[in-house]
Formats: C-alpha cells, structure tokens, sequence
C-alpha cells in the first residue's frame, strides 16, 4: 500500500523533568515539580500527529533492543504509524534526550545512540514509490545523510514526489550545510532562530524573503506569535486565533514545532489553501503544550 507519507525517524526516548528552578551543579539537590518518560525525536513527533490526524506514514529508523525502543515502539504503533521499516539493532542502546524545563524555558542533551548507525544505503529505489511525500527533520542530526540528500532528493522529484524540510537545531553551527537542498524542498518550516541562522539575515521579514527565493513555500514558526509565510509574492503574518488561546494552560513545549510541522503538511497535502494549514498547524502546536512531552495532548481526528 502506497503511504501518505514516509521519513528518516530521529527516534528517541524522551526524558522530560519540568521543575522551578534551574539544576545547579556542585552537587546541589533541587526538587521537581513533575516528569515523563515518552516517544521523542523530532519526526518522531510529527509521524505520530500526522497518524493520529489520520494521515498514511511510516518511519525509516533504528532503534536498540531495550524498554526504550519498546516504548518508542508502542507508541508509535498505537498511533498508527507503519513500523515496517524501524529496524531493532540488538546490543545497541536506543538514542535518548533529556529536557529539562524551567518557566517556559528549556535546555536538552541528546545521546545519538543507534542515530550514528543510519548509514546512506537506507536510501533504496524500492523506497522511491513507498509515498506521496517525503518530510525530512533533524537534519543536522543525521549527520551521516548529509551528502547523499540532494541526488536522493533529485530522485524523489523525478517521480513526483513532494519533499518537506524542518532541519531543526545545528549543534556545530553550520548553516551552509542546508543550502544545496533549499531549492529542491516544496515546503521549508524552520523556527525563528533558525530561518536567521540559515538566511543570515537580521529580521524574519528579509529571512523569509530570502529563503523564499530559494523554496517555494517557506513557513517561520514564531511560538506565541504565530507563524509567517511566504509564498511567491505572497506573506501571510498568522496570528494564535483567540478560540486556540481559551483556557491554555503551557505545561511544556517540547515538540510544539514538530506538531505544527505536522498539521500544516497534513492540510497542505489535502489541498487545503494556505490559512487552513496554518490554522490546523497552530492548532497542533498549541495544543501539545498542554502536557509535557510532544505526544500526550496531540489531536486526535476521525479523518481518513
């Protein structure tokens, strides 16, 4: 069965403590105010809202033979996203990320695990006709991909196949690595500090400006502001609706812009004109911050 959709899942279990105060070393015991343990990982995150959206998706990752890539595994299945092409890498420990949150505020540390093991020979030309679509996230993580995106990429749209692109945080600080894959992505979602980091730019209006000459549709996330677009000579500055803001109560926003990222592309591959998708991004985003993690409060629609 042809899928909806189909990525290179940074699968990770999510260790999440939300507390008051910041940790402070030199062996000082502060206490927290809650925390989690849950599927994580970027398109993670986004695999599982699209599912529960009611999108067709499945994951190419690895994980280890743990409790951890079993509870990745278990949640990801509940959702309903195809798991045909996870791989289980016995002796191997699943990739792990710890956020801490402090008044809406976060700091993580990742442990790549089994991430370092997705080598290019995932790309196979059976995969070309598996999806519609392709999302790519956490770009900068899958460091060994990097090289070989733009002919794989160039394969994709020989076939008609749409590509998205949220490249996530770079922790080594180089942006250019991105730049050869702009032109050929149909859909750019990038965060604020990451559309100036990648543009150069000094503000998001001459980011998006620039960064929409290199793709046809660029989305910015800016958190409580909303998001701004940019399509041809088109910008559209979307703003939270009042209804999404009724009664929010910001628990954590660990993978708000990996929902939003799933509820834009979600509407977009419907057909939907450009206010949709950003409604129903917003939407997604806005809700994951009421409970901590990035999979707990996602959207749950009866739309096939």
């Amino acid at each position: 069965m042809k899928l909806d959709l189909i990525a290179i899942a940074d699968l990770c279990i999510d260790i999440l403590i939300d507390a008051q105060v910041k940790p402070a070393y030199g062996q000082v015991e502060q206490l927290a105010d809650q925390y989690a343990i849950d599927l994580g990982g970027s398109v993670g995150i986004f695999a599982s809202q699209i599912a529960k959206l009611g999108g067709s998706i499945g994951v190419i990752s690895k994980i280890g033979d743990d409790p951890q890539g079993r509870i990745i595994l278990e949640s990801l299945e509940k959702a309903g996203v195809d798991l045909s092409l996870v791989e289980i890498i016995p002796d191997e420990q699943t990739p792990m990320g710890l956020n801490l949150s402090c008044k809406g505020d976060r700091a993580m540390l990742t442990y790549l695990g089994t991430l370092k093991l997705i080598e290019p020979s995932v790309f196979t030309p059976l995969l070309v006709d598996r999806a519609s679509h392709w999302h790519i996230g956490s770009y900068f993580l899958l460091n060994n991909l990097i090289p070989y995106w733009p002919g794989w990429i160039k394969t994709l749209k020989e076939a008609g196949v749409t590509v998205s692109l949220d490249t996530n945080w770079d922790p080594d600080g180089d942006w250019t690595r991105v730049q050869e894959i702009l032109p050929l992505i149909d859909v750019f979602l990038p965060n604020e500090a990451e559309a100036l980091a990648i543009s150069g730019k000094a503000n998001l209006l001459e980011a998006g400006q620039f960064l929409s000459t290199q793709c046809p549709l660029v989305v910015i996330k800016r958190g409580g502001e909303g998001a701004l677009l940019f399509a041809e000579n088109e910008v559209i500055d979307f703003k939270i609706p009042a209804d999404l803001l009724v009664n929010l109560n910001i628990v954590d926003t660990t993978g708000a812009g990996d929902n939003f990222d799933a509820g834009f592309i979600f509407e977009w591959l419907a057909g939907q004109d450009y206010n949709t998708c950003l409604y129903r991004g917003v939407q997604c985003g806005t809700e994951s911050l009421k409970a901590l993690g990035g999979v707990k409060s996602q959207i749950l629609l009866n739309r096939i």
